[in-house]
């Protein structure tokens, strides 16, 4: 293992560099992670009456980051993800504090800096859910702050103000700086009728300098450009190694950029790293490919997120389940179909999926099926009780794990024997209608004979 030192003034370092002239960047060569293991995967995707907070930080040493909050909203789960400074340095265990509680990794990349990930719900759910609705801050403290450009901190609430099934997907890696794609498979084909859907989406950029710089990335979603302006330092504390850091999320907007073309030269504000990409997928669509590129060889695109109302979907390789809620009457049948693609997007056949019903009246049932040339396979069955079925579906990936989908509610409505029948009229007893019906009878037979 070889190590060498690196001197530069400002002027000869690449675009988005902030750096002094007398300022020496120790760097240890290390073997890689090849590219096709460090592309944006999914790390966590939720569905259900969901509602997610994100907001980002870079500072010089202590700052504060933010939750916020809904009414009535309880944390599920909550996530930082970090990148170090342009180079070979790993952000250690205990390096980044959450209101003086170390953050340990649980994993990381390394592309051309290291980007790290980790759980950190047992460090904020009290505080949060003892909280009341509202912005919530909590204390971020770096230790050899230089070395980290900053952090994001992702937290996903249950949240009862949410009436239709919403799905959170969040991503984290490293994409390549000359191209890279990852692609959203949805559970059923977008209605863009269905009432208050939305389609958000965020990135989490590093060692990313606008401030009179050519330094950018650019986005496509589904072949249309989405952004030419994503990067710069919108959550640095100011524009400097150590403080590079973006994210979409909190006191951000989805508005901007105006023009998908303009570069942000001397605006880092001009793309706030949320994107509202609903326009840019039709109606029947049922997948949405998302393309990033970053033409100044310097931006690190480490974390994303999907934030998709009144829609379920998967990102990555892995298998989605539709539709997501659905009633019937009893003794009838009910089909779900469970969806599986590859990393690229692309259906998966001849993958044997099995179904589950986790609960409910039909608890315990199970079924395998395996997928035809669309990725599809389904599941039927018969409604024999009242109430409410979860069901799930899995499969085994190609690194030999079990992937499991999204859960989806069927319910079963039925007139059991104790139920009263509201709709059900008073018959008159049997001689009061009959004995009237048969005099009238008779005296008509008896008109029709004195007639002849």
């Amino acid at each position: 293992m070889t190590s060498f030192i690196m001197m530069a003034n400002a002027s000869e370092v690449t675009p988005g560099i902030v750096i002094d002239e007398n300022t020496q960047i120790s760097i240890t060569s290390i073997e890689l992670t090849s590219e096709s293991d460090t592309s944006l995967s999914p790390m966590v995707t939720e569905t259900g009456k969901l509602s997610l907070s994100v907001d980002g930080l870079g500072t010089a040493g202590t700052g504060i980051i933010q939750v916020e909050k809904p009414a009535g909203a309880t944390v599920r789960s909550a996530y930082m993800a970090a990148a170090s400074l342009w180079g070979p340095n790993q952000i250690a265990d205990g390096q980044i504090e959450i209101d003086g509680q170390d953050v340990n990794w649980d994993d990381f990349v390394y592309k051309y800096t290291y980007n790290h990930w980790a759980d950190v719900t047992s460090l904020v759910k009290a505080k949060i859910d003892n909280a009341p609705a509202g912005r919530i801050d909590f204390t971020i403290t770096e230790e050899y702050s230089y070395n980290i450009d900053g952090s994001v901190l992702v937290v996903i609430f249950d949240d009862p103000s949410q009436v239709n099934d919403n799905t959170i997907v969040l991503l984290f890696g490293a994409q390549d700086i000359d191209g890279d794609t990852f692609n959203l498979l949805l559970a059923e084909p977008i209605n863009k009728s269905v009432p208050d859907m939305s389609f958000d989406m965020g990135l989490g950029i590093s060692y990313s300098y606008q401030s009179g710089s050519s330094q950018y990335s650019i986005v496509e979603v589904n072949g249309q450009r989405l952004t030419s302006a994503a990067g710069g330092s919108d959550d640095g504390e100011i524009a400097s190694n150590g403080q590079l850091i973006t994210v979409g999320g909190l006191d951000d907007s989805n508005e901007n950029p105006v023009s998908p073309f303009q570069t942000a030269y001397n605006d880092q504000r001009l793309d706030d790293e949320l994107y509202n990409i609903l326009s840019f997928v039709e109606s029947g669509n049922s997948t949405i490919s998302v393309y990033t590129r970053n033409p100044s060889n310097d931006d690190n695109i480490f974390f994303a997120y999907f934030n998709l109302k009144s829609t379920v979907a998967v990102v990555g390789e892995g298998i989605v389940l539709g539709p997501a809620s659905a009633t019937n009457p009893v003794g009838t049948y009910h089909t779900v179909t469970a969806t599986v693609q590859d990393n690229n997007g692309d259906p998966v056949e001849s993958k044997e999926v099995n179904f589950e019903i986790l609960s409910g009246p039909h608890q315990g049932l199970t079924n395998s099926a395996y997928t035809d040339s669309n990725g599809e396979a389904t599941f039927t069955y018969l409604g024999t009780d009242d109430g409410s079925d979860v069901i799930i579906a899995s499969f085994i990936n190609s690194q030999q794990s079990t992937v499991y989908s999204n859960q989806i509610t069927k319910v079963w409505e039925g007139i059991t024997s104790d139920k009263p029948n509201e709709d059900k009229t008073e018959i008159p007893e049997f001689p009061t209608i009959v004995l009237p019906i048969a005099a009238v009878l008779g005296l008509a037979f008896v008109s029709m004979r004195k007639k002849n």
